[in-house]
């Protein structure tokens, strides 16, 4: 998995580095303020007991300690809200300990005071916040400090007050010795416990660090997968309410998906919910149909399964999906072909037979309106005789056409002038009243075909399209268009429509919507366009039917 797919890792580590030191500094801040507050305010309580007064300047001096204490944790507080370096203040905070420490123990008896064990509490903090070197560099400090405090303070070598009741330097040498000694020792042990916590924390804090990588590792993974699915995924919850979206699935829905979390099921899938309401939170569905409302409307397929957390508990529903549409289509188009082959090889073997016995009374008739006077009535029904025969023989030479059609001469020619030619024709037919016939879009469109075959199917539809247009708005288009794919020619008419459950039947033989057709003209036309290797398509809505011819461009 490449480092963008994870997210930088190393960034993330000293964030979390950073994040804990942020923690640990602040408990130090409020364990030295809670301890300065309790033992100074306990000290100088003590102090008036026995009569002092915050006049005198031991008294002051631990007073302006306590307030020193608070003023540089509230900066340092501020500091770490806005934002500085965790890393940054850790120093200085170690410093300023250790200075309070040095301070207190001198006016409060040096190697005698009993607030020596704050040396001990800032080695437990370096211990908390820095590193084992960090803890025994100040463990030395506090060393040195210890000794020189002790020292100073014996020979009186700075004149800060003290306490009057505490006179270090009455102490003897080898008690000053003893009591330093005692100091150091506990200053080395607390050291070693220091160092030790620190190791503790160092790999604590390395595993919680590896465990988090991992964590993120497998996040991300998860992330990846879902993102890289071929097919829609969409959880919800126990109220049917939209969990996640994964990116394919919201490519599939569309603007439906845009702010879809949150929201019902039925807002993102409808007519979903009503399928799922008897099944119960453990209903499945296996590799179901839905079609989703639009224009044009859209199927997919849906599978259906229940969301399980880590203990097994139902906790919502997984939603797998793919666009069917194409698919739908394709094998719409697979099925209308069978059926066209089929229906042609019937009407081959039909037309055939039937077109000899028409031949045969047409001749009959013939010589019997020659053979022998007859009266105008027997006249009037031998032309009704022609007339149908001549019907019958036209509707099987369409038959034959479409079931056998001719060669096709294929010469490379221009879609556009074709059409050119058809609008052409039709703005001098009256046949269906007045109308407009207009030719939009590109200028050239360059295909290989059949010149003959191609004009024919263009005719079908401009003639439909006029038929349609005169009983709407009386508008007829033909748009070209040209891309990468090939070439595209929609025939666009403004009429009353095709109704709904017609449309899947439309290119079925002998299937018509008009009082005198046949159901050949478009079947012809989409067998025609197939065998070009192109698609016929048809979308309607009441006011509004376009059939669209797409053809491969010239090879």
């Amino acid at each position: 998995m490449s480092p963008a797919a994870r997210g930088d890792g190393p960034v993330d580590a000293a964030s979390i580095v950073a994040a804990a030191l942020a923690r640990r500094l602040t408990w130090l801040m409020l364990v030295r303020t809670l301890v300065i507050s309790a033992v100074l305010g306990l000290s100088l309580w003590l102090g008036s007991g026995r009569g002092a007064t915050m006049a005198a300047p031991a008294e002051r001096f631990l007073l302006g300690v306590v307030v020193a204490t608070y003023a540089a944790t509230i900066a340092f507080a501020v500091l770490l809200r806005r934002g500085l370096a965790p890393a940054r203040l850790v120093w200085p905070q170690l410093a300023g300990d250790l200075a309070i420490t040095t301070a207190l123990t001198y006016v409060t008896g040096g190697a005698q005071s009993a607030y020596t064990f704050f040396y001990a509490l800032s080695v437990v903090g370096a211990g908390a916040v820095t590193t084992r070197r960090g803890a025994w560099t100040v463990v030395a400090v506090a060393i040195a400090l210890t000794v020189a405090v002790g020292v100073a303070a014996w020979a009186r070598l700075l004149p800060l007050p003290t306490i009057p009741q505490v006179a270090p330097w009455t102490q003897s040498g080898r008690e000053l010795a003893l009591a330093i000694s005692r100091g150091v020792g506990a200053l080395i042990a607390v050291g070693v416990l220091a160092a030790l916590f620190v190791g503790e924390l160092e790999r604590s804090q390395a595993s919680l660090l590896s465990q988090r990588q991992v964590t993120a590792d497998l996040v991300a993974l998860n992330r990846d997968i879902v993102r890289s699915l071929s097919s829609g995924l969409v959880t919800v919850g126990p109220d049917d309410r939209v969990l996640t979206i994964n990116q394919t699935g919201a490519e599939i829905l569309g603007e439906v998906a845009v702010g879809a979390i949150g929201e019902p099921l039925e807002t993102v899938l409808p007519g979903l919910t009503a399928r799922l309401a008897g099944l119960g939170p453990t209903g499945i569905v296996r590799r179901a149909d839905l079609t989703l409302p639009g224009a044009p409307p859209r199927t997919v397929g849906i599978s259906v399964s229940p969301l399980f957390d880590d203990r097994d508990h139902v906790i919502g529903r997984v939603i797998n999906f793919q666009d069917l549409t194409e698919l739908r289509r394709l094998e719409t188009i697979a099925r209308r072909s069978e059926r066209l082959a089929t229906v042609g090889q019937l009407a081959a073997g039909i037309a055939h037979e039937i077109r000899n016995p028409l031949a045969s009374i047409s001749g009959s008739i013939e010589l019997l309106s020659q053979s022998a006077p007859t009266s105008d009535d027997d006249r009037a029904l031998m032309a009704i005789v022609l007339r149908e025969i001549e019907r019958l023989n036209g509707l099987i030479t369409d038959l034959l056409e479409y079931a056998n059609p001719r060669p096709r001469a294929l010469v490379e020619l221009d879609l556009a002038v074709v059409a050119d030619d058809v609008v052409a024709v039709l703005r001098q037919d009256r046949t269906w009243g007045p109308l407009e016939v207009a030719l939009e879009g590109a200028r050239a469109l360059p295909v290989t075909g059949d010149a003959a075959q191609l004009r024919q199917v263009l005719w079908n539809l401009a003639r439909n399209a006029c038929e349609a247009a005169a009983g709407g708005g009386g508008h007829v288009t033909l748009r070209g268009a040209r891309d990468d794919d090939g070439v595209t020619l929609a025939v666009v008419d403004d009429g009353p429509g095709i109704p709904p459950d017609r449309v899947a039947h439309i290119f079925d033989p002998f299937y018509t919507t008009k009082h005198k057709g046949t159901g050949l003209g478009l079947a012809t036309s989409h067998a025609i366009v197939a065998e070009h290797g192109g698609t016929l398509d048809v979308e309607s809505v009441p006011g509004r039917t376009t059939f669209t011819v797409r053809l491969p461009a010239r090879g």
